[in-house]
């Protein structure tokens, strides 16, 4: 067995306009088909694939529970720490990220030639967007300092 990539993940939320928008507006995704689940929600895309699904969790959850099982919606996900994307376009994003008034923050790794920046979406997880480093890169948001990694 050979893992290629992550395909997708769920968010479970009563917030599901507030979340589309985010992943749209401020991440740059962009919303697409979804199968006719019994329940509803959204699907949001980068480019061809659906990366993020939304599950609506206010109301009656009988047939997304039959779907997917119970689950903990604790805010924040619990035990997990943030979800990572690769993107391009970074002045681009810090902008935007900027105009919607969300405050983010930043770190450079040189070594892995990342230029990591960190946002909150409208449940609490944090989404962590990748994108090339350059040493020209500017930092617009709260700076996290630049992460040495030692090689020995």
């Amino acid at each position: 067995m050979t893992v290629l990539h992550l395909d997708h993940f769920t968010l479970r939320t009563p917030k599901v306009e507030e979340t589309a928008r985010f992943f749209r507006d401020a991440v740059g995704l962009h919303e697409g088909w979804r199968p006719a689940f019994p329940f509803p929600g959204k699907w949001m895309y980068a480019g061809d694939r659906p990366v993020v699904h939304i599950a609506n969790i206010s109301g009656n959850n009988t047939e997304l529970e039959a779907y997917l099982g119970g689950r903990d919606t604790s805010v924040g996900g619990g035990s997990l720490d943030h979800i990572s994307l690769r993107c391009e376009g970074l002045a681009e994003h810090q902008h935007k990220l900027a105009a919607f008034g969300l405050s983010f923050q930043e770190r450079v790794v040189p070594e892995l030639s990342e230029h990591q920046l960190f946002v909150d979406d409208p449940n609490g997880i944090r989404i962590e967007l990748i994108f090339p480093y350059a040493p020209d890169n500017a930092l617009m948001g709260d700076n996290l300092g630049r992460l040495e990694i030692d090689a020995g």
